[in-house]
């Protein structure tokens, strides 16, 4: 599930925010434990929830994946995510489960 999360919330995650990264080569903004991420990303956290539940999740956790899985060669390294455990076909189908479940 945090793999799903974290490219389904990719955008959230990185989102410009000031002072959440100091270097490009961090896997995770400096806010992510703290009450200040909510309150920095509240916008684009609500946004991103109602893509989910008009039914863009797959969209969303394709375009991501097929952007980061291949750079660098084993993917871009991002908290929660890991490309070698879970291949695309299989988090596109969980995807698509839960999806039709919810609807």
């Amino acid at each position: 599930m945090s793999t799903i999360f974290g490219l389904l919330f990719w955008s959230v995650l990185f989102a410009p925010v000031p002072g959440a990264f100091e270097t490009p080569y961090q896997t995770a903004p400096l806010d992510l434990a703290h009450d200040s991420f909510l309150a920095a990303r509240r916008d684009v956290i609500e946004e991103r929830l109602e893509e989910i539940k008009e039914g863009k999740a797959r969209d969303i956790l394709e375009e991501v994946d097929a952007r980061e899985r291949e750079r660098g060669g084993s993917g871009t390294w991002a908290v929660g995510v890991n490309w070698e455990r879970f291949p695309r076909e299989d988090l596109l189908e969980i995807v698509d489960v839960r999806t039709s479940f919810h609807s």
